[in-house]
């Protein structure tokens, strides 16, 4: 009965991932270790406003900036319900009071009072986003991306992960 119970659990999850990657256009792939360690050396010390982490998947990025910079506020958007589950579960076992994890579409959402924006997204949403923050973003707001820059933007820094894929990393400034 446990057996087919966990089978059952199990196909239920890898059905819902691939659904909603199909309808997403991109599954919630997570960043790596060596990416996410050149993320973070970008990442200014001092800023002012929210950061938000679009498309935060299992929480690879969001919980590291949540614990990075307590005295912000970290808001993760995360829209298949699998990933915002975990990445939920995962936010409230850590106990980071400045955490704040929404199962919403960070197309709809304002990032107006933003102070940092970082995302990990194919090229068709980047594309999407540069128009959002051309129009939202104020003066000043960074913006930290990984794999896929902003297109059109120049990057203020640039490195490049020493994992397998010479992952680079783009940090910008509105």
């Amino acid at each position: 009965m446990l057996v087919a119970w966990i089978l059952g659990a199990t196909a239920l999850a890898a059905a819902s991932l691939v659904l909603w990657s199909l309808r997403w256009g991109i599954g919630p792939v997570p960043t790596s270790t060596r990416v996410r360690k050149h993320l973070l050396t970008l990442l200014p010390d001092v800023f002012e406003g929210t950061i938000y982490e679009l498309g935060a998947g299992w929480g690879a990025l969001a919980l590291p900036l949540a614990k990075r910079y307590p005295k912000h506020t970290v808001v993760a958007y995360e829209i298949s319900p699998l990933p915002y589950l975990v990445l939920s579960a995962r936010s409230k076992c850590a106990a980071l009071p400045n955490m704040r994890v929404y199962r919403k579409n960070f197309y709809k959402a304002p990032l107006a009072d933003a102070g940092l924006v970082v995302c990990y997204l194919y090229p068709g949403a980047m594309e999407r986003l540069k128009t959002k923050f051309e129009q939202e973003l104020k003066p000043g707001t960074w913006v930290l991306t990984h794999t896929f820059g902003v297109p059109g933007w120049e990057p203020l820094a640039q490195a490049v992960a020493d994992d397998i894929y010479h992952t680079p990393v783009y940090l910008y400034r509105v």
